[in-house]
């Protein structure tokens, strides 16, 4: 690819972008949002969390693989009952990363 068209390509990808989020602020700026926009607008941060952890956690090299040998899944179960027993968001963290540092030098 020329230096041109990644420019180019770099430019309209910025501008549609940059469109696609203004819309809606511009268009529902002085508004109050739908009851139903409203409502679908709380499902968006679980689904993006959901999202990247997926990915982060069954993804290897592109391809999907659901492994027991793998230290990820399981510490991410273990700071998933970590998080739904404590509440706590700095728990969670702890404990997920000591319990990926520890299966990692198990499995």
């Amino acid at each position: 690819m020329s230096t041109l068209a990644l420019i180019a390509l770099v430019v309209c990808v910025g501008a549609v972008t940059f469109f696609y989020r203004y819309a809606m602020i511009g268009l529902f700026a002085g508004d109050r949002l739908p009851g139903w926009l409203h409502a679908l607008c709380r499902h968006i941060a679980p689904a993006s969390f959901a999202a990247l952890t997926v990915s982060a956690l069954f993804i290897d090299a592109g391809a999907v693989s659901i492994a027991l040998d793998a230290p990820k899944p399981w510490a991410a179960l273990i700071a998933a009952l970590v998080a739904w027993r404590s509440g706590s968001v700095l728990a969670t963290i702890g404990a997920g990363m000591a319990a990926l540092y520890i299966l990692k030098l198990i499995l």
